[in-house]
């Protein structure tokens, strides 16, 4: 009953098929027979020697079972969440898994999709599947919308090697993630230049003055104009008229 189940959970997670090695122990009239069942990469030995060699083998399964299945239902719902959250990393992920269950890697196919709006859609043939992902702006994102789609299929399988691969990008998910969502700030530049001005009824100014400050007095009522002449110091003269008045700019004489 333990090999049975231990080989179902090997077949739903991808994992190579148990292969067992048993030990002969004690003397030849009284036998005792201690096992070790090679799963997933890890080794697992029965808690101790046992007179029959079923014993020992069904005694280490249940060793190899109760380890590699302590992943929950919480465990794949995280995994889910991290994939649902971005896809920038599937191709990668789902290649990692490729590799560590040694199946062909994913082949790709991406097509341009022309109505409504120029759009592309992404395909992937996987361990003899195929799988399409959702339409994307690009083609590299439409290629991981495709991987994120195997991912998910896999994950309904509670695949325990794809769920530890998307936990070590948790951390590069999660900066993704906040890295998207964190808003660009742009400090305004205040730009400075000299403004000649006079004010009506006033005396006559020349200073250097901001954008803002310039455009505060001109609201108040202040005429601007800009300086005119070759001279470093030119002056301004307020001219008072029948009608209105006019700032003139006079060239200082030499």
């Amino acid at each position: 009953m333990q090999k049975n189940r231990l080989q179902s959970f090997a077949e739903r997670t991808h994992k190579k098929l148990p292969i067992y090695k048993t030990e002969l122990e004690g003397e030849y009239h009284s036998p005792k027979f201690r096992c070790t069942v090679e799963v997933g990469g890890q080794q697992f030995s029965s808690s101790g020697s046992f007179n029959r060699k079923k014993d020992a083998e069904q005694d280490a399964a249940r060793l190899a079972y109760e380890t590699l299945a302590t992943i929950g239902e919480g465990d794949v719902k995280e995994a889910f969440g991290l994939i649902e959250q971005d896809a920038v990393f599937c191709k990668s992920i789902l290649y990692e898994f490729a590799v560590k269950t040694k199946i062909t890697w994913p082949a790709y196919n991406v097509i341009r999709l022309e109505k409504p709006f120029t759009m592309f859609g992404a395909s992937v043939v996987f361990n003899g599947n195929t799988y399409s992902g959702e339409p994307a702006s690009n083609k590299k994102d439409a290629k991981q919308n495709a991987a994120r789609a195997v991912i998910k299929s896999i994950l309904a399988t509670d695949s325990t090697c794809m769920i530890e691969i998307i936990r070590s990008k948790k951390q590069l998910i999660t900066a993704a993630r906040s890295s998207e969502s964190t808003p660009t700030t742009f400090t305004p530049i205040k730009f400075t230049r000299p403004v000649a001005y006079a004010a009506y009824g006033g005396a006559d100014h020349v200073a250097s003055m901001s954008q803002d400050e310039s455009s505060s007095l001109g609201v108040q009522g202040l005429n601007m104009v800009p300086t005119v002449g070759t001279s470093a110091n030119p002056s301004l003269k307020a001219v008072t008229g029948s009608k209105k008045r006019k700032v003139t700019t006079v060239a200082k004489e030499h």
